[in-house]
């Protein structure tokens, strides 16, 4: 029983990180679009991301802090 949970999480795993990839594919063909059709849109995409990595890492650090803390 435990090596076919074993081998269900590598499955899992794989297949996460495949549609990790598949999905940054896909915004790199996207954004390549945005960038040759409207660079001024594409500005304004690049500084959303920007905003949103520094909300993330905020939230990490906040989430590290109460696991150091406890």
């Amino acid at each position: 029983m435990s090596k076919v949970a074993g081998q269900k999480l590598p499955n899992a795993l794989i297949k996460i990180v495949d549609l990790l990839v598949e999905s940054r594919i896909r915004i790199d063909a996207m954004e390549q679009s945005l960038v040759k059709t409207n660079p001024v849109v594409y500005e304004l995409y690049l500084g959303a991301i920007e905003n949103l990595q520094t909300q993330k890492t905020a939230k990490v650090n906040r989430v590290l802090k109460q696991f150091r803390d406890q």
